[in-house]
């Protein structure tokens, strides 16, 4: 089967592509609140959600933010949209039809505050959010979608309204997941590996030109693919690679994840750029993975207990570069903008998750 989504539910740990290797949330908070060093000056502005239990997924380049946050009256947790300066999120909602029955996960979000992202009850459903609006278009809808795949989710959409995700489609050898390009309300279907038997699309880079994801055959784990111009092609692998996926790519086609090494049985955090795959080597022993990448090339990402940023080749533990005594261990680095600003996850001296904004002091 093809790696989940990086944010496969809005109620699971966020770990590494592999749902085996995913952690328990309190198991991760437990790790987590021992031994943060901290940094003499710190380097980033530290801004906290006030809300507990929440999450930050996102961040785009006007630093509007999408995340997650606990539902009043209800035990599922809302998507939303937070923009810049403001205090007050706009909720994200599911489809009316689809009220009280689940919940809604935002997972792309570009410059003009479109999101993309999926709602689940029991089955997923790729949904889209025009700009300021709390109501979804329901992409499942789209006659390509609705007559020939179930079970869709959304994961990524650039500036010009370009919308990747993927979905299961019937097959005779049980249910395959085949992607998806969407512009337009046109849906394009792209193409699997030879022997292809599930394609999973991840995320896009701004031109549209390069998507990446991971895809696996007949004899072959899931290893991480791109697509340029709609020709899918297997990135190069580490020695030893058990499964590898690439999680987001940027302007100029360097992509980032994970793979699972067969030497340690743990995932590492990988750069897939000039034609070669490089081990970023995150500190610790537990499974670590990239999750992003700005237009400079700085990636952000975390093992199964810090967040951390490579920079050039240098790679810092984020909780160095935040001021001392903050009561949270930064645990997840989800994604990063061309400013430079990081959001991603923390765990506060409770052991409850919070979402977290980065700004680089000037």
């Amino acid at each position: 089967m093809p790696f989940p989504s990086r944010r496969a539910s809005a109620l699971r740990a966020r770990r590494p592509l592999i749902a085996a290797l995913a952690l328990a949330g309190t198991a991760l908070a437990a790790t987590a609140l021992t031994g943060t060093a901290q940094a003499a000056t710190p380097q980033y502005k530290l801004t906290l959600s006030p809300t507990v239990n929440s999450q930050y997924f996102a961040v785009n380049n006007n630093g509007d933010i999408i995340g997650s946050e606990p539902q009043k009256g209800s035990s599922f947790p809302s998507a939303f949209l937070l923009k810049a300066g403001s205090s007050t999120p706009l909720i994200l909602n599911p489809p009316a039809s689809q009220a009280g029955e689940g919940f809604a996960t935002a997972q792309g979000l570009n410059n003009a505050d479109q999101v993309v992202g999926d709602s689940d009850t029991g089955l997923f459903t790729a949904l889209e959010w025009p700009t300021g609006s709390s109501t979804p278009t329901d992409l499942s809808q789209l006659p390509t979608l609705a007559n020939s795949f179930f079970n869709t989710r959304a994961t990524s959409i650039n500036d010009n309204g370009l919308i990747v995700g993927f979905g299961q489609t019937p097959g005779s050898n049980g249910d395959l997941t085949k992607s998806f390009t969407i512009q337009n309300n046109t849906v394009n279907v792209l193409p699997e590996l030879p022997n292809g038997v599930d394609a999973d699309a991840q995320a896009v880079n701004s031109t549209g030109t390069t998507i990446v994801g991971n895809a696996d055959t007949t004899t072959q784990a899931p290893l991480a693919v791109e697509w340029i111009n709609g020709t899918i092609t297997k990135l190069p692998s580490l020695a030893s690679t058990l499964t590898s996926g690439a999680l987001a790519v940027n302007t100029s086609g360097e992509a980032v994840g994970a793979a699972v090494l067969t030497t340690d049985n743990n995932a590492h955090a990988v750069l897939w750029a000039n034609g070669k795959a490089t081990d970023l080597h995150f500190p610790g022993s537990s499974d670590a993975e990239a999750t992003g990448i700005n237009t400079s090339g700085v990636i952000v990402g975390d093992n199964s207990s810090h967040a951390f940023i490579d920079q050039n080749g240098t790679v810092t533990d984020l909780n160095t570069l935040i001021p001392a005594n903050s009561g949270v261990t930064l645990v997840t680095a989800h994604s990063i903008n061309d400013q430079g600003v990081i959001v991603g996850t923390a765990v506060n001296a409770q052991g409850l998750e919070v979402g977290y904004e980065l700004t680089p002091v000037s």
